[in-house]
């Protein structure tokens, strides 16, 4: 019986935390293998990969590849991801509409930063990290902060909790208490729709 490459690998005491599930270095998540490709590009485009042979859209093509698939699995990591390749144009062709349906569909299955996208685009504020004039949402602070108070409930990392800590404050200093009432209540009454995804908790 042939042994698999992966399975040397993995039995390796020096490469074994490469091959664990469900973490940034899983060798058999789709998922993650793309977010590697992807990772790389962000870091060839900053010029961060000396003697790179391959371009950064080359990257984020391979990385399109792998998370394609995903979406008819309704995986809302890969949605929010792609979400984001249409947003910022990297792999495929620069189109909003698309991010926006991909970031709403991960968003309403409780990907946190599905939730953050959203929130970000409602609230329009110039310190808000999704940024889009051209989206077709008007500004609706009490739309953001649902998604914000959303995301505060599903957040994973370290640094999504510290925008949080900086957006919430800043975007409730604009709102009446009326409307704070309003999204908590909202917050409160919200379910997953269909279904609580699973999003991924990779490190």
């Amino acid at each position: 019986m042939r042994t698999s490459l992966l399975t040397i690998i993995c039995g390796t005491a020096v490469a074994a935390a490469a091959c664990v599930p469900n973490t940034y270095y899983s060798a058999t998540d789709p998922y993650v293998i793309g977010l590697r490709w992807y990772d790389r590009g962000v870091e060839g485009e900053a010029g961060r990969l000396p003697g790179l042979t391959k371009s950064p859209s080359e990257f984020y093509e391979t990385a399109v590849r792998y998370w394609e698939p995903l979406l008819a699995k309704d995986d809302c990591d890969a949605e929010y991801m792609m979400g984001t390749v249409y947003f910022l144009g990297r792999g495929e062709p620069q189109d909003n509409a698309k991010a926006l349906a991909l970031w709403r569909k991960a968003a309403d299955g409780n990907q946190q930063r599905g939730q953050w996208a959203l929130g970000d685009l409602y609230y329009q504020g110039a310190s808000a990290f999704h940024r889009c004039a051209s989206c077709g949402l008007e500004r609706d602070l009490v739309m953001a902060l649902t998604w914000y108070k959303l995301f505060e409930k599903s957040a994973k990392y370290d640094g999504e909790k510290k925008y949080l800590s900086f957006i919430i404050p800043k975007i409730t200093a604009e709102m009446t208490p009326e409307q704070i009432k309003t999204a908590e209540g909202r917050t409160q009454s919200w379910k997953p729709v269909p279904k609580d995804c699973g999003a991924r908790n990779l490190w």
